[in-house]
């Protein structure tokens, strides 16, 4: 029987320059922009 070589990836186990960025920085900074509210769901509070 023949085994397949199988390789998975994790976004986790990547640093930030094999995912194209300059630094630590500017990776936190991309996912901070991926993760904010946008406009329209934020409750106003007032």
């Amino acid at each position: 029987m023949e085994l397949a070589q199988k390789q998975e990836t994790s976004l986790g186990l990547e640093s930030y320059d094999v995912l194209g960025f300059n630094s630590q920085e500017e990776l936190e900074l991309e996912i901070s922009k991926l993760t904010k509210f946008r406009p329209e769901f934020e409750i106003n509070l007032q």
